[in-house]
C-alpha cells in the first residue's frame, strides 16, 4: 500500500470519528445522522457535475451506486437508532469487528484480492483490537440484553456489503459522483421509507442548519477519500486499515466525554495501532 493512500486513509478515518464524535454528543443524533447523508451528498453534486463531463460514466456504475445507496437506506437507519437508544458500547466491537472479519474474505474470494501474511495477522489483530475497546461491555451481554446485539450486527452487515459494492463501482464510474447518488439516495429514503417526519427533521434542520453543514462537510470530504484508496488498493486492505477510526473514536471519548480509560482498552488501541502497522 502506497504512502500516499495510507495517508488519505488515516485522515478519512480521522475525520470520520470526529464527526460521529460530534453527532454522539448531540441532542439529535438519529436525526442527523440522516441529515448529514442527505446534506453530504447534496454537497457532493457540483463535484459531480463536472467529473460527468470530464469523465466516461458506465451504465454498471450508476446501477451499483444506487445500489450502494440501497444498503445505505438501512445503515444510516440502523446507526441512527443505534445512537438514539444509547447501544454506542455494543456498536463499534460488533458492527466495525464484522466488517473487518468479512471484508477481507470476501474480498479475497470474490474480488481476487492478494492479502500478504503480514496483513493477514494485522487484520486479526485489528479485530482483536477492536474487541479489547470494549470487552468488559461484550462480557456483560446476556439473556436480557442480548436484542441489544442485533442492530450493531444489522449494521456490521450492511457496511460490508456497502463495502464490497462501492469497491467495484469505483472502479466504473467517479467516486465523486458515487459518494453523491449513494449518500443522498440512502439518507432521503431512510426518513421517506423508515421515518416519515418530514415536519420533524425540517424544524431541525432550520435550528441547526450550520452544524447539519459542518458534519456534512466532513463527511464529503472523509468518505470520498475512502472511495479513492478503494479504487487505487485493496479493499480487503483498506477497509481493515479504516478501523483506526476506533482509536480516534476512544481518544475523543476519553479526553472529551469523560469516558473511563481501562487497561483492556488501551490493549485495544495498542492492537489496532499495530494491527494497523502491519496492514500497510
Amino acid at each position: 500500500m502506497s504512502i500516499f493512500i495510507i495517508t488519505i486513509v488515516l485522515i478519512s478515518t480521522f475525520i470520520h470519528a470526529l464527526w460521529n464524535f460530534l453527532i454522539k454528543k448531540s441532542n439529535y443524533p438519529y436525526e442527523y445522522i440522516q441529515l448529514l447523508a442527505i446534506f453530504s451528498g447534496l454537497i457532493a453534486v457540483p463535484f459531480s457535475i463536472y467529473f460527468i463531463f470530464v469523465e466516461d460514466l458506465t451504465y454498471t456504475g450508476i446501477i451499483l451506486s444506487f445500489l450502494s445507496g440501497f444498503i445505505h437506506i438501512f445503515y444510516f437507519y440502523f446507526l441512527g437508532k443505534a445512537y438514539q437508544t444509547g447501544q454506542l458500547s455494543y456498536v463499534y466491537p460488533i458492527s466495525r469487528g464484522t466488517s473487518v472479519a468479512l471484508v477481507p474474505i470476501i474480498g479475497t474470494l470474490l474480488l481476487n484480492d492478494q492479502i500478504g501474511i503480514y496483513s493477514i495477522f494485522g487484520i486479526l489483530i485489528v479485530f482483536f483490537g477492536i474487541f479489547f475497546l470494549s470487552v468488559n461491555d461484550l462480557l456483560a451481554i446476556n439473556k436480557k440484553n442480548i436484542k441489544n446485539v442485533l442492530i450493531p450486527l444489522l449494521i456490521g452487515i450492511t457496511i460490508t456489503i456497502y463495502t464490497i459494492v462501492d469497491s467495484i463501482a469505483v472502479t466504473l464510474i467517479n467516486p465523486i459522483i458515487m459518494f453523491s447518488i449513494s449518500s443522498f439516495f440512502g439518507g432521503i429514503f431512510s426518513i421517506i421509507l423508515f421515518d416519515r417526519r418530514i415536519n420533524h427533521f425540517g424544524v431541525i434542520i432550520k435550528k441547526n442548519i450550520l452544524f447539519i453543514l459542518v458534519i456534512s462537510s466532513m463527511s464529503a470530504i472523509g468518505y470520498p477519500m475512502i472511495l479513492y484508496a478503494y479504487k487505487y488498493s485493496l479493499v480487503s486492505l483498506v477497509a481493515p486499515l479504516r478501523e483506526v477510526s476506533t482509536v480516534y473514536a476512544a481518544i475523543l471519548g476519553i479526553f472529551f466525554l469523560n469516558e473511563t480509560y481501562s487497561k483492556t482498552k488501551i490493549l485495544g488501541i495498542s492492537l489496532i495501532v499495530i494491527g494497523a502497522i502491519l496492514i500497510t
